[in-house]
């Protein structure tokens, strides 16, 4: 009877943990801590942030029903969950991101440390997350204490279009003895120009230009560096160099059509300020700021330019200035510039790091004496060089994206960037050196002048960008689309540095506005862009006329006798939108609001019964091939577009009159455009692709004609060959209303196609980015002029915009609402590939979509987040022969039959892993 009951006892005792263990793996965990879409960010300006996480959890319809935010003064308050800066309280909300800050005043120079708990569809609890923290910048006027300092290296008088002016680099350096011992120690740094921080010998932080591109009239950005652990209890040295930049030194084109101005677009001289503060363990604190007490000199770095490039002499060195010990008796008292007219901000994006370091494949010798070293890849950055040689020798370094059939590097494509670094050794053993000033679009290095024979050590290539592309994942069944993948990330990777710039090589690398709005949606599905493009849409505010239009660019330091243009302006309401649809962030569209209605007041004041002509500089429908679509249509079918866009935004920010407005508007825009452009045929007036695609995916065409008009389209595409006709601003627009009509097979045989035009047909040509020119070269056309002119990007990521349909309708992955909320799980599924596996991590989670044929069994494997639901669409009308696993639908609680019809069956699932399979 004891052993009976014992056995018992124990079972009962081993159910209860393995309830108990079960009940804890099902447990919701709370990752991925992030505010203003920073992790752990230092020194912002935000006095009500937004706090955003992650959801994991095991098993399917796992949810979030309440949260609790603890913000604490320490780490110390936080472990003890004393929430004594803010204690949210058990909040019953769903909600995991865009969640705003409503605790007390937050002060400058503070750090706060905040954790989260949530509770799930259970109510369950949840363990507290780990501990995230953020700091305030210095909020005030009256917080700045330094003074804008320079090295006086003298003025321009070159003659402006023949000779390049192009001034050293000036440092500056500040000796100092913390008075006590320090507890923590913080830089706030800012330039009129760019500048590296430097302490004690080192660089301080991993950023490339600093602080960042803006219109320095109205804004410029500073940087918080957390130095504590460098500070030594005895003498430290803080120090700058600075150089032109964007600031003063050479920007796009403007040498190149010989403005007025070629340079110095914002100032002459660039100017660094900054201060330390320094608190003690007593509780004290001391600033050491920029000021008179500071010294100034030249260096080794000669010409610093960001176009250019850059020289520097090693010989020159002055060795140990920026540490302890050093003897600047030599040096000058620094030169005091008054203050900017622009606000001192923090950056709200990211600055340029270094994301990735690559070898170079192979070496070749095309003359004697001149190495080019292949990267395997055309990218955005610098080239690090190992040498070890006599002193002076001097070393320089070209860079080209193709080579020639002589095997040399080709530069005509740059213009007039010089695109040249020279280093000049000091001949004491191994020198490794990198530019700190410039950047370059490449993917040769030609080498003259190296000690010797070279190897593969002697260059590393450093790749630079202000984004890291992590978000997606795509593979299909087709080699070429997925190299095509890559080109597009590596290229837009080139082209995120700062601002989204058009290329990354020529004397141009402008924020140009056509290609950044026809890809805003594509760059999203890539990376985590919010944080970039929110920076970018301030630049690009500052930036509007003052008549209402946005301009062709931004910043936009300078201007042609035309400013704007259709499908480049509309910028300022499409990046908006994405970014409300994509991160779920009204704040933006708040910032924004106001210039997008001066923008659509420009454009009612330019229309005649609500048709905008084209005006301005109009592009149309930029390198299109063999069909040109008129400017005016370009223009009055976004003037639709940006009015059906204005009202969702209205409706978002609950602006239900405006919301009302602009649906009249729209409704007013596309009666006088079907008047006006479309035929009762249901054809377009003018008959072009990128006519039909613009017309339907704005939705322009009346609804009975709709369907005729991709009839159309498609029809046009077969008679190409199954080519397109379009530019720019088409291509992407296509292949989204072909699968919108159901016209998914001709899509994947474009996606596919290698005739010219195509994606493919840079890709069998070698390509490892996008080009601006759908037949920028050919391989057995290489230095032909016609194909490799100056208007010749090989980095330009506009037609690269088709990622937007590879994710949307190749993989399928969509959001009903904004921000993934709702998701949409809609692939194309055709027979013209044999599997798609597409991801995204959205703002809510990991999101995958994946299908593949298993004879005429199609297989889906789904999975969505926790806290998310998603509808699924599966290609048959047979309920009873879709399958989840190995069971029927209809016997699983968990999954909701929406609708069949005779197209497809429409089912809701809940968050978790899924396997849908069914015959076709």
């Amino acid at each position: 009877m004891k052993i009976k009951f014992l056995t018992l006892f124990i079972t009962l005792l081993s159910s209860s943990f393995l309830f108990a263990q079960d009940v804890n793996n099902r447990a919701i965990t709370v990752k991925e801590l992030r505010l203003e879409y920073h992790v752990n960010p230092k020194g912002i300006d935000v006095l009500k942030p937004r706090f955003s996480w992650v959801l994991l959890g095991e098993g399917r319809g796992r949810a979030q029903t309440s949260y609790r935010i603890l913000v604490s003064s320490s780490q110390k308050a936080l472990d003890k969950n004393e929430g004594d800066v803010w204690d949210s309280g058990k909040t019953a909300s769903n909600n995991t991101n865009q969640i705003v800050y409503n605790g007390i005043s937050l002060t400058s120079n503070r750090t706060y440390f905040w954790k989260v708990k949530v509770w799930d569809e259970s109510s369950a609890e949840s363990n507290w997350s780990q501990t995230a923290h953020w700091s305030m910048g210095l909020l005030k006027f009256s917080n700045w204490k330094g003074l804008f300092i320079s090295h006086d290296v003298g003025y321009d008088k070159t003659d402006k279009y023949n000779s390049l002016y192009l001034p050293p680099a000036r440092y500056l350096r500040k000796s100092f003895t913390p008075a006590k011992k320090v507890k923590k120690a913080t830089a706030y740094t800012t330039a009129l120009g760019l500048y590296e921080l430097r302490l004690n010998g080192s660089k301080v932080g991993d950023d490339y230009f600093a602080p960042g591109w803006t219109d320095y009239n109205k804004r410029l950005y500073y940087q918080t560096y957390d130095i504590t652990e460098s500070i030594n209890q005895g003498e430290n040295v803080i120090g700058a160099v600075i150089a032109d930049g964007w600031y003063a030194g050479y920007i796009g084109y403007g040498l190149l059509v010989r403005l007025d101005k070629v340079r110095e677009y914002y100032g002459v001289n660039p100017s660094f300020m900054g201060q330390i503060h320094l608190e003690y363990q007593d509780g004290t604190t001391e600033i050491i700021a920029t000021d008179r007490s500071w010294k100034s000199s030249q260096g080794a770095i000669r010409e610093a330019d960001i176009l250019m490039g850059e020289v520097y002499d090693a010989t020159m060195e002055n060795t140990g200035w920026d540490a302890p010990g050093y003897n600047d008796v030599s040096w000058k008292k620094p030169k005091v510039y008054t203050y900017p007219n622009g606000e001192l901000q923090v950056h709200p994006g990211g600055l340029v790091k270094n994301t990735e370091r690559i070898r170079p494949l192979k070496i070749t010798e095309p003359e004697p004496g001149t190495y080019v070293f292949d990267m395997g890849k055309n990218i955005a950055g610098i080239a690090e060089l190992k040498v070890q040689g006599p002193k002076g020798t001097k070393i320089q370094l070209r860079f080209g994206e193709i080579l020639k059939r002589d095997g040399n590097i080709q530069t005509e494509n740059l213009r007039l960037a010089r695109a040249t670094d020279t280093y000049i050794l000091k001949g004491d053993g191994v020198e490794v050196w990198q530019p700190k000033f410039t950047y370059h679009g490449f993917q040769y290095v030609e080498v003259t002048g190296f000690p010797g024979k070279p190897d593969l050590d002697a260059i590393t290539g450093i790749v630079l960008s202000s984004t890291v592309n992590d978000a997606s994942t795509f593979s299909s069944s087709n080699a070429m689309n997925n190299q095509l993948y890559e080109n597009i990330k590596t290229t837009q990777s080139a082209n995120f540095f700062d601002i989204p710039t058009d290329c990354p090589q020529r004397d141009e690398r402008l924020g140009w506005l056509g290609d950044a709005q026809t890809y805003m949606r594509s760059a999203t599905y890539n990376a985590d862009v919010a944080p970039f493009m929110t920076k970018f849409l301030v630049d690009l505010d500052d930036a509007q006329r003052w008549y209402g239009a946005y301009p062709n660019f931004a910043p936009f330091p300078y201007s042609r006798p035309a400013q704007y243009s259709p499908a480049w302006m509309d910028a300022g309401v499409i990046i908006p939108y994405n970014m409300y649809k994509v991160y779920n962030d009204t704040r933006v569209l708040e910032y924004m609001y106001e210039g997008m209605e001066k923008f659509m007041e420009f454009q009612a004041d330019a229309s005649t019964d609500f048709i905008r002509p084209g005006g301005g500089n109009n592009w149309g429908d930029w390198l299109s091939v063999n069909e040109t679509t008129s400017h005016g249509y370009v223009g009055a079918s976004f003037y639709g577009f940006d009015a059906k866009l204005m009202a969702e935004m209205a409706e978002a920010l609950g602006k239900k009159e405006d919301a009302a407005k602009y649906k009249t508007l729209f409704e007013n825009i596309k009666k006088a455009f079907v008047k006006k452009y479309i035929l009762d045929t249901g054809y377009t007036s003018e008959d072009t692709q990128t006519t039909y695609a613009f017309a339907l995916y704005f939705d322009l065409f009346p609804e009975e004609l709709a369907q005729k008009g991709a009839d159309r389209l498609a029809e046009k595409i077969k008679k190409n060959g199954f080519k397109f006709s379009t530019g720019f601003l088409g291509t992407k627009h296509v292949m989204l209303v072909l699968s919108q009509y159901g016209y998914d097979d001709l899509a994947y045989k474009l996606f596919k196609q290698t005739e010219y035009p195509s994606w493919g047909y840079s890709v069998e040509n070698g390509s490892t980015s996008i080009w601006e020119r759908w037949n920028s070269y050919t391989k057995d056309e290489a230095g032909n002029s016609d194909l490799n002119g100056k208007m010749n990007s090989f980095s330009h990521y506009a037609f690269g915009s088709v990622a937007e349909w590879m994710f949307l309708h190749a993989a399928g992955i969509d959001t009903e609402d904004s921000g993934y909320r709702n998701i949409i799980i809609k692939p194309a599924i055709s027979k013209e590939m044999d599997f798609i596996n597409g991801s995204y991590k959205s703002i809510n989670g990991h999101i995958s979509s994946a299908w593949n044929w298993k004879g005429n069994k199609l297989i889906m494997n789904i999975e969505i987040p926790v806290n998310t639901r998603a509808k699924v669409y599966i290609p048959t009308s047979n309920v009873s022969n879709i399958k989840e696993g190995n069971k029927a639908i209809s016997k699983l609680s968990e999954i909701k039959i929406l609708k069949s019809n005779s197209k497809e069956t429409v089912l809701e699932i809940g968050s978790g892993n899924y396997v849908f399979s069914t015959k076709i």
